[in-house]
């Protein structure tokens, strides 16, 4: 048995390592395996959350009920285990998010490829791949490369999505697939930070925690956002980005600065601030409440004078402040796309790819996996995992007789 497995990230070197007993080359363009593992975690590698399945299933975006056969047979214990078994200790840290114990995500991928090593799999690195084909006569797929041609009784796709393209990920697999038949659902951004109609350049690089934003149709996600020069960006502005990927834009979102409290609650803060500071402009009450550099923009909102003085402001000028600190509105006009996108929203319909071993129902012995199909999930080591564990079933898959 001969497999070619193109895409040399998480999906591809577990699908190697997994393929037993079959003679496996791993073809790459990029001159070095797993170069979107080493910027992912911010160089650290998140590279599972360890959780039950049922957990992990809820925090999968799009197409959860599809992982529900390979999550049952690669779960994020398994995961830890070959990690750790191939030479990198791991540690979880807040949130259930498993990481090297080192921080390097490098580790991560030394384990990934002893493992695929073990398995006396070969490494093709720095080969473009011009064609791939099928030959009903011989039964044989053809690998066509920049100096050669190659044929192998069965093919795993896992070549990644368009995220982050400077890592090699440019999309340029999906071209293979749609050969046999397979139809794409459009490729967007996901976890990726958000472009707003506000200019927030005076408050650049500002974290404000313990906020909620929100959009129609989503529940306000608590936790800390940052500010960006033309947006928002952070942990919630990523998990909204990947609930509200597909929808159009421009659409009103909002933040509640002071999501603990009531509007009646926060109403009484401020008249206790108020009271406390009575002699005090409008512009130097606000301290207590907000940073510096993001007062400006409550102020002008609220439409109260910057200089007036808080003891002559009216209840109604107070409701409209209130307004302003509970639901700041702002336009999301577009994101910072694919060049700073986490994960890929998109890619191969999985109603075209059988859930219990990844082959293709279009082409017998074609196998599609990781960042490749259209299944994407929150932060917190998910998406690496559907790699792996996608890779997983790939691999044992396709060096056995289990076709469906």
């Amino acid at each position: 048995m001969k497999i070619a497995i193109i895409g040399g990230g998480a999906a591809g070197l577990v699908a190697a390592g997994s393929a037993k007993n079959a003679e496996v080359v791993v073809f790459d363009h990029n001159d070095k395996l797993g170069k979107k593992i080493y910027i992912t975690g911010k160089g650290r590698c998140n590279f599972t959350n360890v959780c039950d399945n049922e957990t992990f299933l809820s925090n999968v975006v799009t197409n959860a009920p599809f992982l529900r056969s390979a999550l049952s047979r690669f779960t994020p214990y398994d995961a830890v285990e070959l990690i750790e078994q191939n030479g990198c200790k791991t540690k979880v840290e807040r949130g259930r998010r498993a990481f090297p114990s080192s921080d390097k995500a490098s580790d991560i991928i030394k384990a990934l490829t002893a493992y695929a090593k073990s398995n006396n799999a070969e490494f093709r690195l720095g080969v473009k791949i011009s064609d791939l084909s099928y030959n009903n006569e011989e039964n044989k797929f053809s690998v066509r490369y920049d100096g050669g041609e190659e044929r192998f009784d069965r093919v795993i796709v896992c070549a990644g999505g368009l995220s982050y393209p400077s890592t090699g990920s440019d999309g340029s697999a999906y071209r293979f697939v749609k050969k046999f038949g397979h139809k794409m659902i459009s490729p967007v951004p996901s976890l990726v930070g958000l472009k707003t109609d506000i200019d927030f350049s005076s408050a650049e690089g500002l974290t404000l925690k313990n906020i909620e934003l929100g959009a129609d149709g989503v529940k306000p996600i608590f936790g800390d956002l940052m500010i960006t020069r033309d947006g928002v960006s952070g942990p919630v502005a990523l998990t909204m980005s990947a609930y509200l990927s597909r929808r159009e834009k421009p659409y009103t979102a909002y933040i509640d600065f002071k999501p603990a409290l009531t509007s009646e609650e926060l109403d009484d803060r401020l008249l206790r601030e108020f009271g406390a500071g009575q002699n005090k402009s409008f512009k130097n009450i606000l301290d207590g409440l907000l940073p510096k550099s993001i007062i400006p923009f409550i102020i002008d909102r609220s439409g109260i004078s910057p200089d007036k003085h808080v003891n002559v402001i009216t209840r109604g000028e107070r409701q409209s402040l209130v307004k302003a600190l509970k639901r700041f509105e702002f336009k999301v006009v577009s994101t910072e796309g694919f060049e700073r996108a986490v994960v890929t929203c998109g890619g191969v319909n999985v109603k075209e790819i059988y859930p219990k071993t990844m082959m293709s129902r279009l082409c017998r012995g074609l196998y599609i996996c990781g960042e490749m199909l259209d299944v994407d999930a929150l932060t917190g080591g998910y998406n690496l995992h559907i790699a792996l564990a996608t890779g997983f079933v790939a691999g044992v898959s396709a060096s056995g007789d289990n076709y469906d």
